[in-house]
């Protein structure tokens, strides 16, 4: 599975390229679906979303694969504010269970088989509450690149631009990547490989975890989804 070195891999890079913290619309869209909570968080990374989350007052933890990732997250300040442990997904070696589970970032594409990304989901499923949501960003798309490959803007800052090469198989919904970042005159190149999944499959693994889609939205300010969106923020609660 390709997450088992992707966080290690772009532990280093991921705050200087991204920024330290998600955008607010993607902070505040997510303290609202929490809740009270508490939270938990599917790849927390560096924390870019779950600090904020804590400083709102929210019990969040974060499960990640990467001890770089989260050594990353403890050093910022409010990081010890977050309750991490260090695991693979799909597992999720925690027996508590969350008001929302999230999986930002194109985390779940990381798993490149359907069973591995279904049992994500399924063990995701048994640890919400029952009011409890799990909130899943991935591509909107089943191939972002309809020709079969390309070159993709994927981030622009002030500082610094990140380009996507990818190469994807629509057949057996396969992705190739390197990601290019373009920052401090210098010029990186790293890989990862995942398992593209549509919307329409994605409801259908959340239906065989018990769940059902509450909301679907183009992006993290919950403006439309629609055939043309790049991403899809999907929102599913238990049946």
């Amino acid at each position: 599975m390709e997450s088992e070195t992707y966080g290690e891999v772009f532990a280093e890079v991921f705050d200087s390229v991204y920024g330290d913290i998600a955008p607010k619309d993607e902070i505040a869209t997510l303290a609202e679906l929490a809740g009270p909570g508490p939270v938990l968080e599917l790849g927390v990374g560096t924390g870019r979303v779950a600090i904020p989350l804590a400083e709102a007052g929210l019990e969040v933890h974060g499960l990640d694969n990467s001890p770089r990732m989260l050594a990353a997250l403890a050093a910022k300040p409010g990081g010890a504010s977050v309750r991490t442990v260090t695991a693979l997904l799909p597992d999720i070696p925690l027996s508590q269970r969350f008001r929302l589970i999230s999986c930002v970032d194109n985390t779940l594409l990381l798993m490149r088989t359907q069973e591995q990304q279904l049992q994500c989901i399924t063990n995701a499923a048994e640890r919400l509450t029952e009011d409890g949501v799990l909130v899943l960003e991935t591509l909107g798309q089943l191939d972002p690149n309809p020709a079969g490959g390309g070159i993709l803007l994927i981030h622009m800052g002030q500082k610094s631009a990140v380009l996507w090469a990818t190469e994807a198989n629509s057949a057996t919904q396969r992705f190739s990547t390197r990601e290019i970042i373009l920052a401090d005159n210098q010029v990186r190149v790293l890989p990862f490989r995942g398992r593209l999944v549509s919307p329409a499959e994605l409801d259908l693994m959340a239906r065989l975890a018990g769940l059902r889609l509450r909301a679907r939205w183009g992006g993290w300010g919950q403006e439309p989804f629609t055939s043309a969106s790049f991403l899809a923020v999907s929102v599913f609660e238990k049946v």
